[in-house]
């Protein structure tokens, strides 16, 4: 069984989240960002973000939020399922991240419909009612006031704009949750430091699945900044959920 070494010890609180060492944490591990996330999803991650991002297909869209957009893997499905000219914008806030998402967005003829912004979450630097839809994918867990964000996402939406947000949840079969959690805490740090990343960081990814919120007490909170008829729905087996609302 692979055991971290002390240099390797996880150094971030995961319920307080400062954002300052969130952001150092995914700037240093962008370069294995986009391998880790395919490999240890088994590449079902390709498949999570197809679904979400069919989920803001209500509506036209002429302009899209996707916030937390790391390296863009979310944005190019957007353009993907909206073949009509819809503008993305992608903010984050880390540039290491978004810089490894331009160089996909051009090598995929993307670049004139997405664009980037480095920022804050909690703080959008949008005017109010700007966007058709709002989306999320595995960004929630790391933001650290969630309900100030569900607030500012709310905001800058447009009168009944579609929100969707994908983060990891925990299974609800308890011998699914046994054998998960073994393959978090154990397995997803030896297989990131095999590849040559940090497993500090994937200790962090296992603290914040787990003390996420439940789909249900998720539901409560979106409804609570503003947004109404919020549905939930878990893919493969719960290890991730959709959470999808309306303005």
């Amino acid at each position: 069984m692979f055991n971290l070494k002390k240099k390797d010890t996880f150094n971030i609180d995961h319920v307080l989240r400062p954002s300052e060492k969130v952001e150092d944490m995914f700037s240093n591990i962008a370069r294995r960002y986009d391998l880790l996330n395919h490999l240890l999803s088994f590449g079902f991650d390709f498949l999570w973000r197809k679904t979400a991002a069919k989920e803001t297909l209500d509506k036209p869209c002429n302009l899209i939020l996707d916030v937390c957009t790391g390296t863009a893997d979310m944005a190019i499905e957007l353009c993907k399922v909206h073949n009509n000219g819809t503008s993305i914008n992608g903010i984050d806030f880390s540039m290491e991240l978004m810089n490894i998402g331009l160089k996909k967005t051009k090598k995929a003829y993307l670049n004139k419909r997405i664009s980037f912004i480095c920022g804050d979450a909690e703080k959008l630097p949008f005017k109010d009612k700007t966007f058709d839809a709002i989306t999320i994918t595995f960004g929630l867990r790391n933001i650290q006031d969630r309900f100030k964000a569900l607030k500012e996402f709310y905001r800058v939406t447009k009168d009944e704009g579609i929100f969707v947000c994908l983060e990891f949840s925990q299974p609800v079969n308890k011998a699914f949750f046994k054998l998960y959690y073994f393959y978090l805490s154990n397995i997803v740090p030896f297989i990131s430091k095999v590849v040559g990343s940090n497993p500090s960081a994937y200790i962090y990814l296992k603290n914040t699945i787990l003390d996420f919120p439940s789909p249900e007490e998720l539901c409560y909170l979106i409804e609570k900044a503003g947004w109404k008829n919020t549905i939930f729905k878990r893919l493969t087996g719960g290890i991730v959920t959709i959470h999808k609302a309306y303005k």
